[in-house]
């Protein structure tokens, strides 16, 4: 994954597949979410860039950021991160350490006992391989 890069004429489908957490970007600059900031999936990065006035060096920056997040190999152990931890109650009887099981364009499963969570690399916090699940 780490020579895959975010290009201006990429299309936003083709941003989707390269690395999941492309979705997360785009709505952390409000596109894509609603009706008032629809993007189309056949629309190139550079034209979503214009068209909503994000400038394009910031937009691909963030995009290819997602590629320095690291990556987790299946197997690894991890842990969810405190925050949202506190945040979502359910997750109180749920083990503290898990097991990654899947890997796929940036995006990971981890199953934690008999509760099986999805997400990128910064939706789980690594913990040393010798660990084992509570």
């Amino acid at each position: 994954m780490s020579d895959q890069r975010f290009t201006p004429e990429m299309t936003v489908d083709e941003a989707f597949k390269i690395h999941a957490g492309a979705r997360r970007v785009f709505a952390r600059f409000h596109l894509g979410g609603c009706s008032h900031c629809a993007i189309s999936e056949s629309h190139t990065i550079g034209a979503v860039s214009e068209d909503y006035g994000i400038p394009l060096p910031m937009l691909l920056e963030s995009l290819n950021a997602l590629f320095a997040q690291g990556d987790l190999a299946v197997g690894a152990k991890v842990r969810i991160p405190d925050e949202i931890r506190a945040k979502i109650p359910q997750l109180a009887e749920v083990p503290e350490i898990g097991e990654i099981t899947e890997a796929e364009s940036g995006a990971y499963t981890a199953e934690f006992g008999d509760v099986r969570l999805q997400g990128l690399a910064e939706d789980f916090v690594p913990v040393q391989a010798d660990a084992t699940p509570a």
